[in-house]
């Protein structure tokens, strides 16, 4: 038993050491990276998929690609889906700046038959703008949204007690101000996951794929000029805004009442700069939950923070979580979680 307890401390201070070591070295290599990626900024359509879609993975400034195992699972990375135990439903809205509204909802339940999960997701972005002309710049009197959607089916399985892997097939839409005669676009993407236990103490790595697919191409035509002649063309098309994330989180502390996790991400972006984020979550009594995050090439949302109080009557149990994300330019960031399990 003595050594056994041993072996566990060995375990776990290997991990404390390895993750302390990468957070040292992160701020080196994010400032070697800053400028790889630049130069692609704005080539990318679709990017509402980049929203974060839970406040608990927000408050953590996004490094939750490792952390997660719940219903949001299905926005963060599919594979943390499989370790499901019960039906959840989730809700989250985040209140964008300039007026831009972004609602979330997911449902997943267990799938016994294939050692996994199944989840169903949908997302809506909106706002609305008061039309203007040119002898009219302060409106007309007339309003119209602009809209984007997204809605998709996970599917989760444990292939070994420590690999998990997941995707998600989902269909996007963007309304390009249809309601004045804009153009629309829409097509199918895939997001593919993976999350492994190391088997060091409570480290867990894990990689995210998404949004892979063909190129958002408005519908319909437009007259433009070449020569001197009116041409009636067709719209150019945008790469949907694939990722690839790769994160690494551990337990220093996980005890009756207390329970630490750190966590470090690394982003690669196909229409923006590398990132690498850090984060932290501390949770008291298994009811209330701090948490902490910052981006570390962000040029305007750098830290992030949150809370989140968990309760429980009879078999359902809910989650109640709110992010802030400080925004330099742009403005601050609130993002609002309910979460169900039963």
């Amino acid at each position: 038993m003595r050594n056994r307890t041993y072996a566990q401390r060995r375990a776990a201070t290997a991990a404390a050491v390895l993750l302390l070591v990468t957070l040292v070295l992160a701020p080196n290599i994010a400032l070697s990276q800053v400028s790889l990626g630049g130069q692609r900024v704005g080539t990318a359509s679709g990017t509402f998929l980049k929203l974060p879609l839970s406040a608990a993975g927000a408050a953590m400034a996004g490094t939750y690609v490792a952390v997660v195992d719940d219903v949001s699972s299905v926005g963060w990375n599919p594979a943390g889906l499989a370790n499901l135990a019960q039906k959840e439903f989730s809700v989250t809205h985040i209140q964008w700046f300039a007026d831009v509204d972004y609602t979330f909802g997911a449902f997943a339940m267990p799938w016994p038959k294939f050692n996994g999960s199944v989840g169903f997701f949908f997302g809506s972005l909106s706002t609305m703008l008061d039309e203007t002309t040119e002898y009219m710049p302060y409106g007309t009197g007339r309003r119209f949204v602009f809209a984007d959607w997204v809605a998709g089916v996970t599917l989760a399985r444990k292939f070994t007690d420590k690999l998990l892997v997941g995707a998600n097939v989902k269909y996007v839409r963007e309304e390009l101000g249809t309601d004045v005669g804009g153009p629309s676009t829409n097509t199918w993407l895939v997001d593919v996951g993976t999350k492994y236990y190391v088997g060091l103490s409570s480290v867990r790595m894990a990689m995210n794929f998404s949004n892979f697919g063909p190129e958002l191409q408005p519908s319909g035509t437009f007259v433009g000029v070449s020569d001197g002649a009116r041409i009636e063309q067709s719209y150019e098309g945008f790469a949907p805004p694939t990722m690839f994330k790769f994160g690494i989180a551990f337990d220093p502390v996980r005890k009756d009442m207390h329970r630490v996790t750190a966590a470090l991400e690394m982003n690669h972006y196909a229409d923006n700069e590398e990132t690498i984020k850090a984060g932290a979550e501390y949770e008291v009594a298994k009811v209330a939950v701090l948490r902490a995050g910052y981006d570390m090439n962000s040029d305007d949302f750098g830290p992030a923070f949150g809370a989140g109080l968990k309760v429980k009557y009879g078999d359902i149990s809910g989650t109640i979580d709110y992010s802030y994300m400080r925004g330099e330019y742009l403005g601050n960031v609130n993002i609002f979680s309910l979460n169900f399990a039963f």
